[in-house]
């Protein structure tokens, strides 16, 4: 599948987002990471609902499909397919961000690091093996420098984690699924963040009735930070699952190594953390294949299917778009 710049640029935000991400949760440490969990997923449902309600008008008007805003909601655009894809992803994503709270409060950051760069290789893997995508001789040499990184990275680790191989999977998993999956980026997020919040907003009210601090230390600058928790959540998954569907995923897989570069950076440089002259040897190795993906798809420029791509994406319904003409010919003939 061919990329567009537009849905590389997207899909590279939602990476740096999430890379630099590491100084917000740092300061909303005083808040348990369940309850981080909570509140992320009940505040960006939140901000989807109210947004989506402001801007139902727009949806019809574009003729956005299976958007939860539009007249007769759940009800009269939603299929098999898309429950069977949205409860798939909302599956994924909360896994993916419990396992990496849960590896902080546990001492296992490591590992959960590792884990975003092992995903790269399962979303390659899952590309070739399951979409039938086939790799440039650049794509195949960042590969093949990335598992060299990797490698070199579970050497010095010592063993294979099995907290880093579940972060990878669910996140490519995620990926596959908003990929193939019929959902628009705005509903999918919301019916995900919907279908997980009676779960959520429950372990809130049981936590906060049980006498446990949900608000952390309960300052004004938390509480702030609560509130825009949902915010850090829904700004990337929207332009990630905006572009998933214009982007190959081996490509999605590749330039996934963003993160935690950024995750790497940020933990040295911002929170000062120790880094092992061994550990940049297998950076040094990812960060080349970064290098060679990036230009890989400077060069090549390959057409993308835009028709496709618009349709894919929910903002333009040819079918309908072109009713009028259709029935005005039928009556000329």
């Amino acid at each position: 599948m061919a990329s567009d710049n537009r849905a590389l640029g997207q899909v590279s935000l939602a990476y740096v987002w999430w890379g630099g991400s590491a100084i917000f949760w740092n300061e909303l440490g005083s808040v348990a990471p369940v309850d981080q969990l909570a509140w992320r997923v009940t505040t960006a449902f939140f901000y989807l609902a109210v947004g989506g309600f402001l801007l139902r008008d727009r949806f019809e008007a574009a003729a956005v499909p299976a958007s939860l805003f539009r007249r007769g909601g759940f009800s009269a655009h939603l299929t098999r397919s898309h429950l069977t894809y949205g409860v798939g992803a909302a599956l994924m994503i909360v896994m993916n961000w419990g396992l990496f709270l849960w590896s902080i409060d546990n001492g296992q950051a490591v590992e959960a690091a590792l884990g975003y760069f092992l995903m790269p290789i399962i979303s390659v893997a899952l590309g070739v093996g399951l979409l039938g995508e086939r790799l440039s001789k650049l794509q195949i040499a960042a590969l093949i420098l990335s598992i060299v990184g990797i490698v070199w990275t579970i050497v010095v680790v010592g063993r294979l984690p099995i907290v880093a191989i579940l972060v990878g999977l669910t996140f490519a998993l995620y990926g596959l699924l908003r990929k193939q999956g019929p959902w628009d980026s705005l509903s999918g997020l919301t019916f995900e963040t919907g279908f997980l919040l009676p779960v959520l907003l429950a372990v809130l009210v049981i936590r906060g009735f049980s006498g446990e601090s949900i608000a952390g230390d309960g300052t004004a600058w938390t509480i702030v930070l609560i509130f825009l928790t949902g915010v850090v959540t829904m700004v990337p998954l929207i332009a990630f699952a905006s572009a998933s569907k214009r982007v190959s995923l081996s490509v999605i897989g590749l330039l996934q190594y963003i993160n935690p570069t950024l995750q790497f950076i940020v933990g040295w440089r911002v929170l000062g953390e120790t880094v092992e002259a061994s550990r940049l040897v297998g950076f040094a190795w990812i960060w080349l294949a970064l290098a060679l993906i990036v230009v890989d798809e400077l060069v090549s420029k390959r057409p993308v299917d835009g028709v496709r791509s618009a349709l894919d994406e929910g903002v333009v319904d040819l079918g309908e778009r072109l009713a009028p003409e259709k029935a005005a010919v039928r009556r000329k003939w």
